[in-house]
């Protein structure tokens, strides 16, 4: 009896149990149709992201057999636009997070060249539209923008002025950035030069005029490659240009000084130079002697240490004086130097001393069968003597009114 009993509760039980799964196979099935119908219902109606969650819960319910190669093919084309986009927004984020701006612009300009492709597409489209894949684009093109106008104000701030890739990258962003080719135009150039300000006040302290100038050149080159005019870096090199030849002009100025100071300083050096006073007083006194020799043969050839032109002038003052009939006797006595008065020039065009000396003589001049009496006289000259291929030469003489007697030399002459 307890075997019977037994046996009835355990088919009743089997029973329920296959019931239990006959039921949940169907709702399985149940399931299936529903999410299948949802999916096409989503797909016919272009809503391609939503009917893509429900052939994905139609492929995974196997419990029944229901279009399964077709709902298999439409999902895989719906989960292949997801990846698709979904691997562009992940790229993007990473180039950013990376700071690979080149590259994140480059991945923007690809996804426009793939919307273009694919404007007949509307399952693409669909799935653009619903990872907002522009406005994600904006974002991080618009933080592209903002980061590296910070690396601009970074750059000043830490004056260090090598890495300026800002400039290429920042013109390589699309005119959508900036709102229009015409206000990126107006926004970058009002970035650079206030940029450009800041950086070459800072540079103009530090960098020589040449290093200086091909700074700027390179920064012109690259505004130029991004298509900006660059007005105000060519009126900031023509500042530093005028800068720079004012400058070169005050050290030019200020070499001239030191040298004609230098050149002062070695002319009167050698002024002083008591071994050349006595090379000069040697020639003159030479001089004074041929002199007093010529004046009394009127002779012009014992005239000796004299340019060509002032033995010409006292040809012509012989000549005068033979023609008044006038005789003139004399002797030399002494010489008597200035020793303060010699002065040395040296320029390109010539070398010159020049120098005050007291000729003292006993001389007369008269009429010829006139008696005469010898007088001592005492007549203070200025000399100037210059260097020639022969040697020194008196070229300028004329007479002093006024002497220095305070430091002399003087030269005895004997007959």
């Amino acid at each position: 009896m307890k075997n019977t009993v037994r046996i009835r509760n355990g088919l009743f039980l089997l029973f329920v149990i296959s019931a239990g799964l006959l039921v949940y196979k169907a709702y399985l099935g149940y399931e299936k149709l529903t999410a299948a119908k949802k999916a096409e219902h989503f797909y016919t109606s272009q809503q391609y992201v939503k009917s893509e969650t429900f052939y994905k819960n139609a492929i995974n319910n196997r419990s029944i057999l229901y279009k399964e190669n077709e709902i298999q093919s439409t999902y895989t084309m719906l989960s292949n636009n997801n990846k698709e986009v979904s691997a562009l927004l992940e790229k993007a984020d990473s180039l950013y997070r990376n700071e690979n701006y080149s590259g994140l612009i480059k991945t923007y300009k690809s996804y426009l060249d793939l919307l273009e492709k694919k404007q007949n597409d509307p399952v693409f489209l669909d799935y653009d539209q619903h990872f907002n894949v522009q406005n994600e684009f904006d974002t991080l093109l618009s933080n592209t923008k903002k980061n590296l106008c910070k690396q601009m104000d970074a750059n000043v701030n830490n004056e260090m002025f090598e890495n300026e890739y800002f400039i290429a990258i920042l013109g390589e962003l699309p005119n959508e950035v900036y709102g229009s080719a015409d206000k990126k135009t107006e926004e970058l150039t009002s970035h650079f030069i206030n940029y450009d300000e800041r950086k070459y006040s800072l540079l103009e302290k530090s960098l020589r005029y040449n290093q200086l100038k091909k700074t700027i050149n390179r920064q012109i080159s690259s505004y130029h490659k991004i298509g900006l005019e660059d007005f105000w870096l060519k009126e900031t090199l023509k500042k530093i240009e005028k800068a720079h030849e004012l400058k070169m002009a005050a050290l030019e100025e200020e070499r001239k000084r030191k040298e004609e100071e230098l050149k002062k300083a070695m002319e009167a050096e050698k002024a002083k130079d008591p071994a050349f006073q006595e090379e000069i007083m040697t020639v003159v006194n030479e001089y004074a002697i041929g002199w007093m020799s010529a004046y009394n043969q009127l002779d012009t050839s014992y005239f000796v240490h004299i340019t060509p032109e002032l033995l010409n002038f006292f040809h012509d003052r012989f000549e005068e004086i033979r023609l008044n009939q006038t005789i003139f006797t004399g002797e030399l006595l002494y010489t008597e130097f200035d020793l303060d008065s010699f002065k040395y020039r040296m320029d390109d065009e010539e070398e010159s001393v020049e120098l005050h000396v007291v000729l003292t003589m006993n001389s007369a001049s008269y009429a010829e069968g006139e008696n005469y009496e010898m007088k001592e006289t005492a007549n203070p000259w200025y000399y100037k003597l210059i260097h020639t291929n022969d040697g020194w030469k008196l070229s300028e003489r004329k007479e002093l009114v006024h002497f220095n007697y305070s430091n002399t030399r003087i030269y005895e002459f004997a007959y």
